[in-house]
């Protein structure tokens, strides 16, 4: 369970990351998303972390 999660977990900050790097190459911001992301990414990895 907690590879799985901790799979689900990569997948997810990989494709934030991506989406990240394609507003910074169009010139955009999505100040929404990225409030929620790092809003929300440390206690993702605290629950991966602390699982263990």
């Amino acid at each position: 369970m907690q590879t799985d999660d901790r799979s689900k977990s990569n997948e997810f900050y990989t494709d934030c990351m991506r989406y990240f790097e394609a507003l910074r190459k169009t010139g955009k911001q999505d100040y929404g998303f990225e409030d929620e992301f790092f809003y929300t990414m440390p206690a993702m990895s605290e629950k991966i972390v602390g699982g263990q």
